[in-house]
């Protein structure tokens, strides 16, 4: 057997994937003919939907962006936050919980829909042991997309997807303890792949400390307050000393330089993403100016906002 000589049992990320214990799963295929949507309402656990074919958009409650999936896509709310699924932007919308009461899933597929376009989604929410999961989901944002490739699901996750369906549809003695296995390893691995790839480890590290966590979901969640590390020490219950000592101990690095690489990554998916003028995304990522976040973001990219729009050759509304 091969050695694993990069693995340590004391890294940030290994001891955080560690206590995210899954403790039991809601399952179900879903097959959806256009027109459909269905509303979510928020829940105490992780949620998550792999989009198999078609395509769908999905929108969370309270952001007022919204996500078009193509096949292969995985998106995982760490927090369970209250979202919809539907065919397109102004595609009808129900209740999950009404749709489930009309038509309840036939051995674990749920048929749902107007007879057009198909799509099918895996679509399902984790229970956690929350007092040790807790600080890792609070230091993540409240989406994580992982994209697929050529219309399909990456390798692993299509490994994964395809025992917990063969478990789901045989059910014999002890499937649904093989499928909270499988879907803790999905949980973990989602996350892995997420913190790897986005250089986020930083989440991991700071998920021992439970109000350093809390400070960096209320940057990522409200970019646009003026925020300072005393206002930020006072909402998650320190005095600014604890606060900028743990905040360095946690991250590698300030309060506010945090805060403004957070800001300015939010302003790279806008100018990448969106027609949002200059003016309106220098207020979402709380700056004064078209001329503060010009400069904020030169220094940051080396570039200006106008230039990396047309590098990134934005054509989405």
């Amino acid at each position: 057997m091969k050695a694993l000589t990069n693995f340590s049992p004391d890294d940030g990320l290994t001891q955080a994937l560690l206590r995210l214990t899954v403790t039991s799963t809601v399952y179900c295929l879903s097959d959806m003919t256009r027109p459909w949507g269905f509303r979510v309402a928020r829940r105490d656990g992780p949620a998550f939907h792999l989009l198999t074919s078609g395509t769908a958009w999905l929108e969370i409650e309270g952001s007022q962006e919204g996500l078009e999936l193509h096949a292969g896509d995985l998106v995982i709310l760490p927090r369970g936050d209250g979202h919809q699924v539907r065919d397109s932007r102004h595609g009808p919308i129900l209740w999950l919980d009404d749709i489930l009461a009309r038509t309840p899933p036939v051995y674990g597929r749920l048929r749902h829909g107007g007879g057009g376009e198909r799509a099918e989604l895996v679509c399902g929410g984790f229970a956690v042991d929350h007092l040790t999961a807790q600080p890792l989901l609070h230091a993540l944002p409240n989406l994580i997309h992982l994209r697929g490739h050529d219309g399909a699901a990456p390798e692993w996750l299509a490994g994964l997807i395809r025992m917990i369906a063969l478990e789901t549809s045989t059910g014999g003695p002890g499937a649904e303890a093989v499928v909270t296995r499988l879907t803790d390893a999905l949980l973990a691995q989602a996350l892995r792949h997420h913190l790897l790839e986005t250089d986020r480890l930083d989440a991991a590290g700071v998920a021992n400390d439970a109000q350093i966590a809390r400070a960096l979901r209320l940057m990522r969640d409200r970019p646009d307050e003026q925020w300072s590390v005393p206002r930020l020490a006072s909402a998650v219950g320190l005095s600014r000393a604890a606060f900028a000592r743990r905040f360095h101990a946690a991250m590698g690095e300030t309060p506010m330089r945090s805060l403004t690489r957070y800001r300015m990554d939010r302003a790279a998916t806008f100018l990448r993403t969106s027609n949002a003028g200059l003016r309106e995304i220098a207020r979402r990522t709380g700056y004064e100016s078209e001329v503060s976040i010009s400069k904020a973001f030169r220094r940051q990219f080396g570039t200006s906002p106008g230039a990396y729009r047309s590098g990134a050759g934005t054509t989405h509304g």
